[in-house]
């Protein structure tokens, strides 16, 4: 069977066609919400797929309609796995890509050899999946949404709305944009200088670079993060216990000052003062391309 995966990223579409638990052929495109139904016909055409299996962002429900994305503007309510049986005449499932890169790595990845994870992807959004028993646990619809769990209810507005939400704190763009914002007033942390400011643009892969180099201001900027992050998930771990949790996506690129913090901050912050089993995720971009595609196990 020629099954197509594709995790919508806020940024990139990965997809690759998947035969027999195999990655045979890679896609991989810019997101452009105005055309983002078109870009997915192709790509699954282009692949040869006899069913589609799609990692969305936001809230996406039995359905396959998928809500109210923050970090896919322009997009509000769109009955998804619709549109795209109409129009590939194929069966379609459409799961939310947290959910999927989730699957991915269960069974393929990190989390091999546990019942009870949660994983985290970092990217241009925060994303979150639960999985209970060897099972996704979907809540009514839609459980595991990490990135918006108000971490400072006094913090900055978030995209999906609310306040101090996670994703405020440690999501690309707002990275990045706090960042911007600290060298326009001058040094960034009194009587820190930063090599940032040689920058005409600011990424979190530039972020990432300069820390590892040895920029100061760069480091604290990871290690805020990572404080962040371990709020963040001292809430889950008191909430769910799970045997281990998996960090992904892009920004979980910033390696060891991220995780060392993120460590140090869940352990003292957790009741049990237990260390957490913390991994990196092992499959990249594959975990929501493979995941996509188990939704039709």
């Amino acid at each position: 069977m020629r099954i197509v995966g594709i995790d919508i990223g806020g940024t990139f579409i990965k997809a690759g066609l998947v035969i027999d638990d195999k990655i045979i052929k890679t896609r991989k495109v810019r997101t452009e919400p105005k055309r983002l139904t078109d870009t997915l016909i192709e790509i699954t055409r282009n692949l040869g797929a006899e069913k589609l299996g799609v990692g969305a962002p936001g809230l996406v429900d039995k359905d396959g309609v998928v809500s109210r994305p923050p970090n896919l503007l322009g997009i509000d309510k769109l009955s998804l796995k619709k549109i795209l049986e109409d129009r590939l005449k194929i069966p379609v499932i459409i799961d939310n890509d947290a959910n999927v890169i989730a699957l991915g790595e269960y069974k393929y990845g990190a989390g091999r050899g546990v019942k009870n994870l949660v994983v985290m992807t970092l990217g241009t959004g925060v994303g979150g999946a639960i999985i209970i028993n060897g099972k996704l646990h979907r809540g009514r619809d839609f459980a595991g949404e990490i990135g918006h769990i108000t971490i400072d209810r006094d913090g900055p507005l978030c995209r999906c709305g609310n306040y101090g939400c996670l994703e405020t704190y440690v999501g690309g763009p707002y990275i990045v944009k706090r960042v911007q914002e600290a060298i326009k007033r001058g040094s960034p942390r009194k009587g820190i200088k930063t090599s940032l400011n040689e920058y005409k643009e600011i990424t979190p892969e530039v972020i990432s670079k300069e820390a590892y180099k040895g920029d100061r201001y760069a480091r604290e900027v990871i290690s805020e993060m990572g404080d962040a992050i371990g709020i963040g998930l001292a809430s889950i771990c008191v909430v769910l216990d799970p045997e281990r949790i998996i960090i992904g996506g892009g920004i979980a690129n910033m390696g060891k000052v991220l995780f060392d913090k993120i460590r140090k901050t869940l352990k003292k912050r957790l009741y049990t003062r237990e260390e957490i089993d913390i991994r990196k995720s092992e499959l990249g971009d594959r975990a929501g391309v493979l995941g996509a595609a188990l939704l039709f196990k």
